[in-house]
């Protein structure tokens, strides 16, 4: 039941959980570690009461326990300003950048030859590799988290080196490290191709990796 990776929520739903101070991550951590009450359940059309603490959530599971509906979440605060927000529109809840990391460090790293060459170009080192996988920063608009059958995202880390921008691929079993680059946030904006960034520094040979 705990494998769901995929949540939409409504964009009423959504100010409310922001209105209360709930974050993506509290959700999540509902969903793996809170426990089901079936007595207050409608098991026939698999929607599911969960609880965690003081949180209570609906959700509708689908068939596959990888996908689910948020259908309402108890709320202690009441006067929020979300009448404006529609109860038919649905955004995805993405999973916290901490888990989606997390599930990446648990894989076995793969580092493709192009991608071994830029770390050496930019001097990357193990350790900061390491780094980049504990307190890096997943661009999830600009990534494709549900990309099937592997999903790819783009890491934003920074250190004293600058900023560096990692294309990682998930796999059943491995984490890919498939190209790195310098990165500049300003020059990018949220609704660009991240795609490009890596061209462009291809067609401008910054380490001659291709």
């Amino acid at each position: 039941m705990h494998t769901i990776s995929l949540i939409l929520i409504s964009d009423k739903d959504k100010c409310l959980l922001d209105c209360n101070n709930i974050s993506n991550e509290t959700i999540y951590h509902l969903i793996e570690d809170g426990s089901i009450s079936f007595s207050d359940s409608d098991v026939k059309v698999r929607n599911y009461q969960f609880t965690y603490n003081d949180l209570i959530l609906f959700i509708k599971i689908n068939e596959k326990d990888t996908a689910a509906i948020i259908n309402n979440v108890n709320y202690t605060t009441t006067d929020c300003k979300c009448d404006n927000s529609k109860e038919t529109t649905y955004q995805l809840l993405y999973q916290p950048n901490s888990i989606v990391l997390k599930n990446l460090q648990e894989l076995t790293l793969s580092i493709k030859k192009e991608a071994q060459c830029e770390l050496d170009c930019f001097n990357i080192s193990g350790a900061t590799l390491d780094s980049m996988f504990t307190n890096g920063t997943i661009l999830f608009n600009q990534s494709y988290p549900y990309k099937v059958p592997n999903p790819i995202y783009f890491i934003h880390y920074k250190n004293q080196k600058g900023n560096f921008l990692f294309w990682v691929e998930q796999g059943a079993t491995k984490t890919r490290l498939k190209h790195v680059v310098k990165y500049n946030p300003q020059a990018i904006s949220p609704e660009d191709f991240l795609e490009e960034v890596f061209e462009k520094s291809y067609e401008l040979k910054d380490c001659n990796c291709n």
